[in-house]
Order: structure tokens, then sequence, then C-alpha cells
């Protein structure tokens, strides 16, 4: 998967097991992206 950097608005977060989350977010150039949050 590429990686990149861009600018986002968090819309929605979802649990991942205990500590993870799985984010949907709003970014400025690639539009909705959902990517996992570790930890």
């Amino acid at each position: 998967m590429p990686t990149y950097r861009d600018e986002a608005v968090v819309l929605r977060t979802h649990k991942l097991g205990e500590a993870d989350r799985i984010v949907t977010l709003l970014t400025r150039y690639h539009g909705q992206v959902r990517a996992v949050a570790k930890g």
C-alpha cells in the first residue's frame, strides 16, 4: 500500500480489538479514506 500525507477530518471511528481503531477520514486530496490506527 502506498504511503502519503494529506490534511484530514475524522468522520467516524470503530473499535478494532482492544486498542486499535478503524478511522474514516475525509481528506483534502484523496477524498474519503479508511485507515487503521494502532495502539
